[in-house]
């Protein structure tokens, strides 16, 4: 008489678990010790990460903090099978190949890999760097392992005649995490509850598909196109789990930051002198003639919202000035002429989800029309502005490519002949924003494009940060010494006091909420209005603030108000560009109180050992 088995169950927690898991869907624990196999391909693979981001890891120096971070599950799909399907040798060299293609995913984003499993990967989005937006990195790393992996896929099937597909799961939430030893390897790791959802939406996945919370989601806000699971039961939590399956970036994702999604908006306030400013130089276009504006700012200042009322008064009929723009991403420093690629997006008309065919008829269609379809600009222009985008070049054309100085050159002159072709037919607003994180070979085409501002009916407008070490810096010194005293800088700064209240007015109606109300969201706002609008949704999607009857009325709840999970990501991202010497005396400050005499922390911080 047979006898069977015990289930398997996880050693923390004592969860039964799946007889192939590798790790415990209850509370993420691994379920084999890591062997030497997967200690030597994360040495491997951690060795290979990009020289600035190990700078940036050996220097964060975590301690066993509590970070909010964005944990990325990924695997590969019925491992069991295929490994008995396949020699060992050859099995091993695949999950070493799948791992290769998956790593450089997490590295473009800046994640780090924290564990090895057999043929599971987790990454950190969050831990030990920081980022503002780190949930948009983890899922568009995972995007990227995917569209990695179906290459390989292919290739596999041809080979051995086997199906490989991965899929991922992605959570948000605070995480402990250890320290990072010399070899860049996490010492230890306190899973804690968000990577265990993580760990329940990589089983919940298909294969072949990436799957995430609702916590992952209102992070990134509409930047992805999602497809509506329904709620999951994940064991060892009292209520089910809000999951989506993430289908793709938006062709043109809408504004991150605002409260257009719970119903509430507010005209812009405290920035009249300024927008005024901006907007005269529309006048001077529109006569004809070139002109250059700089908005820096801190991150939620208002330079978007400055950038956006630009746009609806240069767009308000019956004007003919078009407006066109490109973006910066925060991942981009190492992403080459990735601002120039998305301001011709813009020129051309055509997003991320267009196809190559697509792309390259709306690209032939545009220069026929601006620099007319019997002409030899057009030809001379095509191919070069195919190769910066990446299509596919037609019979004939030709692009010299051996030297990288004349490529970017003639970049440049494709670039240089697209505008002129647009600014002879009427104004033309061209709007750079987050040049902070441009790449430098995007600041430098963009130097020497700027001239064109000086002689055609062009507004050259950037907007950036106040980060003098960032290759788009040089633009303004550049623009100083171009454009003399006709260059228009605005520098925004704090909303006063009194614009502070006048914008919650305007979103809360706030002469139905509680002075105690209104004042906790004023302090902890301190004048920057993407905070002061980020406290007010946390607030009401916590349920510390109701409406009834068409009034706000605060609820019990709003005593714990905390700083909301958007920007706790922002300040440590802040946080984390600081020298050691900065960040031991701010972790110091932050013990002593929220305000203090300088001289109290001066005391201290001589005091320690």
């Amino acid at each position: 008489m047979s006898v069977d088995s015990p289930p398997r169950t996880c050693p923390r927690c004592e969860a039964v678990v799946a007889p192939d898991a590798k790790f415990c869907a209850n509370c993420g624990q691994a379920l084999a010790e890591a062997s030497s196999t997967d200690a030597t391909i994360h040495t491997r693979l951690i060795a290979a990460a990009p020289t600035p981001l190990i700078t940036k890891m050996r220097s964060a120096r975590i301690t066993g903090e509590l970070k909010p971070v964005t944990a990325l599950f990924a695997d590969v799909v019925g491992s069991t099978s295929l490994a008995e399907q396949m020699d060992p040798e050859d099995w091993t060299a695949m999950i070493n190949e799948a791992f290769d293609l998956m790593s450089r995913a997490v590295f473009r984003y800046e994640g780090t890999i924290a564990q090895l499993q057999g043929d599971a990967m987790l990454a950190f989005f969050g831990a030990p760097v920081a980022h503002e937006d780190d949930p948009e990195r983890a899922i568009l790393a995972a995007l990227d392992m995917l569209v990695a992996t179906e290459e390989f896929a292919t290739q596999l099937k041809s080979t051995h005649g086997i199906d490989f597909r991965i899929r991922a799961g992605i959570n948000s939430g605070p995480v402990l995490v250890g320290n990072v030893g010399s070899d860049l390897r996490y010492e230890y790791t306190a899973l804690g509850d968000a990577v265990n959802v993580a760990a329940r939406m990589q089983t919940a996945a298909q294969p072949g598909t990436i799957v995430i919370t609702e916590m992952t989601r209102r992070l990134t806000g509409d930047t992805f196109d999602l497809d509506d699971l329904g709620e999951i039961e994940v064991k060892g939590k009292a209520e089910p789990i809000q999951a989506y399956r993430v289908i793709g970036r938006k062709a043109a994702p809408a504004r991150r930051r605002g409260l257009e999604s719970v119903g509430l908006d507010s005209p812009m306030v405290g920035r009249a002198e300024q927008l005024q400013r901006v907007t005269s130089l529309l006048d001077v276009i529109a006569a004809g003639r070139g002109r250059a504006a700089f908005i820096i700012g801190e991150p939620g200042i208002g330079k978007s919202r400055l950038l956006a009322e630009l746009k609806r008064a240069a767009l308000a009929p019956p004007s003919t000035t078009r407006w066109f723009e490109g973006r910066c991403v925060s991942y981009g420093r190492n992403l080459p002429y990735h601002l120039l690629i998305d301001l011709l997006r813009s020129i051309l008309g055509f997003s991320f989800s267009a196809t190559e065919s697509e792309a390259r008829a709306a690209l032939d269609a545009a220069l026929d029309d601006t620099l007319g379809a019997d002409g030899t600009e057009a030809g001379d222009t095509a191919p070069y502005l195919a190769s910066l985008l990446g299509l596919p070049l037609r019979a004939g054309e030709a692009v010299q490519t051996e030297v990288p100085d004349i490529l970017q050159g003639r970049y440049v002159a494709a670039t240089h002949r697209l505008l002129r072709g647009l600014a002879a037919r009427g104004p033309v607003v061209v709007v750079c924003e987050d040049i902070h994180w441009a790449d430098p070979a995007s600041i430098d085409v963009a130097r020497q494009l700027m001239p064109l501002a000086a002689q055609l009916p062009i507004l050259f407008v950037a907007a950036m940060r106040a980060e003098t070490d960032s290759p788009g810096w040089a633009l303004i010194g550049h623009a100083r010494q171009l454009f003399g005293e006709s260059l228009t800088e605005i520098r925004l700064e704090p909303l006063t006091a009194a614009d502070s209240r006048s914008l919650v007015a305007n979103l809360l109606e706030i002469e139905s909420l509680p002075d105690r109300v209104r004042d906790m969201i004023l302090a902890r706002s301190e004048g920057n209005p993407f905070f002061v609008e980020e406290v007010v949704r946390m607030l009401i999607e916590r349920g510390a603030i109701v409406q009834e009857d068409a009034r706000w009325v605060a609820t019990a709840d709003v005593a714990s108000i905390e700083i909301p999970e958007t920007l706790h990501g922002l300040l440590l991202a802040r946080i984390d560009q600081l020298p050691d010497d900065a960040k031991r005396s701010l972790r110091v400050a932050a013990v002593i109180g929220r305000q203090f005499p300088v001289r109290v922390l001066e005391r201290v911080i001589g005091a320690e050992p």
